[in-house]
C-alpha cells in the first residue's frame, strides 16, 4: 500500500516540476552543472583509473553520454513547452 502512495507522490512531484517553468529551469541548471562536473572528473581526476579497463571507460563515458542526452531531451521539452505557452 505504501508503494502505491509513494508512486503517486512521485508522479505529483514530477508533474509539478514539468509544469513549473522556474522549477524546470533550476533542475536543468543543476543537471548541467552535475554533468559538467562529471566530465571534468573523468577528464582530469580519474582518467588513469578509467584507462586501466576498457569496460570501466565505456561504462563511465556511456553513462555520461546518456545523462547528457537526457538533459538535451529535457531542454527540448522546455523549449516546446515555452512555444506552446505563447
Amino acid at each position: 500500500m505504501s508503494s502505491i502512495k509513494t508512486s503517486k507522490e512521485s508522479a505529483q512531484i514530477a508533474r509539478a516540476i514539468l509544469h513549473d517553468r522556474q522549477a524546470r529551469r533550476k533542475l536543468m541548471m543543476g543537471m548541467l552543472l552535475f554533468w559538467v562536473g562529471m566530465l571534468a572528473l573523468g577528464t582530469w581526476l580519474i582518467d588513469e583509473f578509467l584507462a586501466e579497463s576498457v569496460w570501466l571507460f565505456c561504462i563511465y563515458w556511456g553513462a555520461l553520454c546518456v545523462g547528457v542526452l537526457f538533459l538535451i531531451l529535457f531542454c527540448v521539452y522546455d523549449m516546446l513547452k515555452v512555444i506552446q505557452e505563447r
